[in-house]
């Protein structure tokens, strides 16, 4: 199949209608299928994005994830998202009649929280939901985080993790020729150092790294999977989920730029070295550029401190929005793919919040097309 164009299209959190009307505006569909010579990388998460009403928003989040994988694996890159990865994580060991049970309890609790204060919900959340439900790590995670779970989820995570259509990094190159990595939250010097290749800048070692580490993970689970045992996928020390003892989870596909200078900072919480929920964007690793989803322009000008500009601040939602790193230490958030300059880290942000926003104004990214930029796992 000839490319003629490749686009990045942000976390996918919206109904099958919406994505389908974002994609047509761009001009990618014929009908109501990708048009010939159009090429698209998901950057992950396709559930939770209603909560008043999770179980319609499950049932789009399975229709949008599997009209992009009934497309050809050459055509369609998946990258796998912590909404995605939670239903054989987090979620592994809940059936839907679980799940239900353990959600209505926690917006009760949440409702005490709000009600009575946070003593008399903690003490119910010890006497009533921890003996009840030892495996959920979290109220919030079945109350709102995860909210829309249906185990018919699960089952084709597992089905395209198994198949290999989930991917946890891909290649490409930006229009101006940069070489880029694409994730779903990002890579910090964290996670090099973790894969053994603390020094290592070219895009496609990362992601075989990347991808060797999630092909391991589905190795260990096949068997089971295969048999129909749901046995958690693991990616430790990478990414961690969430734990009944540890909290909530931190990682490659959990973590999100912030300032921990800014006032409201929880450092102890956010910056925990095992399981970090955010990370200062001083560790993005010079002379690399990635392009990663997950966070929403708003998340960003609330936790990025003092870095976003004048025009990103009087913006309410924003598409494609870039966070630089200079080596001299200075930080910048703007809107926008920001000129290329030499000696910087960008991380080009594509979560446009999706079901926040008219299709027409949604904006996704376009790519110059390199035969070989496909993800790369190794055999």
């Amino acid at each position: 199949m000839s490319i003629a164009a490749t686009w990045v299209m942000g976390d996918p959190q919206a109904p099958f209608e919406t994505v389908l009307a974002v994609l047509r505006n761009h001009g990618a569909l014929d009908g109501d299928r990708l048009r010939a010579g159009v090429r698209l990388i998901s950057v992950g998460d396709h559930f939770d994005y209603d909560l008043e009403n999770p179980v319609a928003a499950g049932r789009e989040g399975l229709r949008v994830l599997r009209w992009l994988t009934s497309h050809d694996a050459a055509q369609v890159t998946v990258l796998l998202g912590n909404h995605d990865a939670s239903r054989v994580m987090e979620l592994a060991a809940l059936d839907d009649a679980e799940f239900a049970a353990a959600q209505t309890l926690a917006r009760s609790i949440l409702a005490t929280r709000r009600h009575d204060g946070w003593e008399a919900a903690e003490h119910r959340e010890a006497v009533e939901f921890r003996p009840r439900f030892p495996s959920v790590p979290t109220i919030g995670l079945v109350a709102r985080d995860y909210a829309g779970f249906h185990t018919e989820q699960r089952t084709l995570v597992m089905e395209l993790l198994l198949a290999g259509r989930f991917h946890l990094a891909a290649t490409e190159r930006l229009p101006d020729g940069r070489p880029v990595l694409i994730t779903h939250a990002g890579v910090v010097q964290r996670e090099l150092d973790l894969l053994g290749i603390a020094d290592e800048r070219e895009p496609a070692v990362i992601a075989a790294a990347l991808e060797a580490r999630l092909q391991a993970g589905v190795e260990h689970c096949r068997a089971s999977w295969e048999r129909g045992i749901v046995e958690p996928l693991s990616l430790a020390p990478l990414h961690l989920p969430g734990d009944p003892e540890a909290g909530e989870g931190g990682g490659l596909l959990y973590h999100r730029p912030a300032s921990p200078d800014r006032a409201e900072a929880d450092r102890g919480w956010e910056m925990n070295a095992s399981r970090p929920r955010r990370f200062d964007p001083h560790e993005l690793p010079l002379g690399l550029t990635q392009i990663a989803g997950h966070t929403g322009h708003t998340k960003c000008v609330a936790e990025l401190g003092d870095w976003p500009t004048e025009r990103a601040r009087a913006r309410r939602r924003g598409g494609i929005r870039t966070l630089r790193r200079g080596e001299d230490g200075t930080i910048i958030y703007d809107l926008g793919v920001l000129e290329r300059s030499a000696d910087v880290s960008d991380l080009i942000l594509v979560d446009g919040e999706m079901a926040r926003v008219e299709p027409v104004s949604y904006q996704l990214l376009p790519l110059a097309w390199s035969a070989d930029a496909l993800p790369r796992t190794p055999p």
